[in-house]
């Protein structure tokens, strides 16, 4: 994950040196620039920084829209018919990238803030970041994405990496991490959204369309969901409970783990079609259940142990 952001920093600072070579700019004295056009390269910026950039001369006509203020910089692209809009207020760095008939968004607020969102393909693909080093990253190859961090250190991340379609949506707030990808074709539906810090939620459509929901929720919570080849699968994470997991990974199966408290596992997995397993863990419980093994359930702290499963129920 921090790699990823690291990336994408890398990537907006080789978009701003690039920027400044042979382009057409203009000075204002607002701290407020912004820029529209439809076929042609114009750059605004400000004596304290503040910069707004649009580059539509690639297959036009394109649509392309930046606004930037209180030294952020706000960059958009769109080439062969796309259409691409960018805001950053307040030291933020907003880019938005659009190619081939595809539509990008990006808005950024806040210290140090970054939003990027790139579309491909007919795509779309949406990311907003607000608050003091929020980081909202969401790109398309094929289908929809969404991203969106709210809250100082929030992470979203939505991505869609192969052709297929799809959607991705990722909601992060208070400090968060959400992930929500589609890394390969097959379409499908993936939604993570996290809430507190140190909590983390990760949906992930493997292979094959399918759907895959986590909801991570207090500080320290993680929770994983990941489907393929149609299977659904759900996680809910709660209360500290950092392992969390449902993997359904077959057509038609279903896959459901909620957990709440430290040190507990909520996990449920099904590798056969139509195979339903749950699992709920309580108060640090553990439940494990699946379609091939044997489910454990070990009540603790006075909380609830419970499994379902073609395996076995328990207790």
């Amino acid at each position: 994950m921090q790699t990823r952001i690291v990336r994408m920093g890398a990537a907006i600072a080789a978009v701003v040196l690039a920027l400044t070579v042979d382009q057409t700019v203009a000075f204002a004295a607002s701290d407020k620039e912004s820029c529209s056009e439809k076929d042609a390269t114009v750059k605004n910026i400000n004596a304290d920084g503040t910069e707004a950039f649009c580059d539509a001369s690639t297959g036009p006509p394109n649509k392309t829209k930046a606004t930037a203020s209180d030294k952020g910089f706000a960059y958009s692209e769109a080439e062969d018919t796309s259409s691409s809009t960018s805001f950053a207020s307040g030291t933020a760095s907003s880019v938005s990238e659009a190619f081939s008939s595809s539509k990008a968004t990006s808005s950024a607020s806040g210290e140090s803030a970054n939003s990027v969102s790139e579309a491909f393909g007919s795509s779309k693909a949406s990311s907003a970041a607000s608050g003091s080093s929020a980081d909202a990253v969401s790109e398309a190859e094929s289908g929809t994405t969404k991203a969106t961090a709210l809250g100082d250190s929030s992470t979203a991340v939505s991505e869609i990496d192969a052709s297929g379609g799809g959607k991705t949506t990722s909601t992060a707030t208070g400090g968060a991490t959400a992930v929500a990808t589609i890394p390969s074709g097959g379409g499908g539906d993936a939604v993570a959204k996290a809430g507190d810090s140190g909590a983390e939620a990760v949906a992930d459509i493997a292979g094959g369309g399918g759907k895959a929901t986590s909801n991570s929720s207090g500080e320290n919570s993680t929770g994983v969901a990941e489907a393929e080849d149609g299977g659904v699968a759900k996680a809910t994470a709660s209360d500290g409970n950092n392992d969390v997991y449902a993997y359904a990974l077959a057509a038609g199966c279903k896959a459901t783990a909620n957990g709440s408290g430290s040190g507990g596992e909520a996990g449920a997995e099904c590798k056969n079609s139509g195979s339903v397993v749950t699992a709920t863990a309580t108060k640090g419980s553990i439940a494990v259940g699946s379609d091939t093994a044997a489910p454990t359930c070990t009540p603790l702290n006075g909380g609830i142990a419970k499994v379902k499963s073609p395996k076995g129920n328990c207790p």
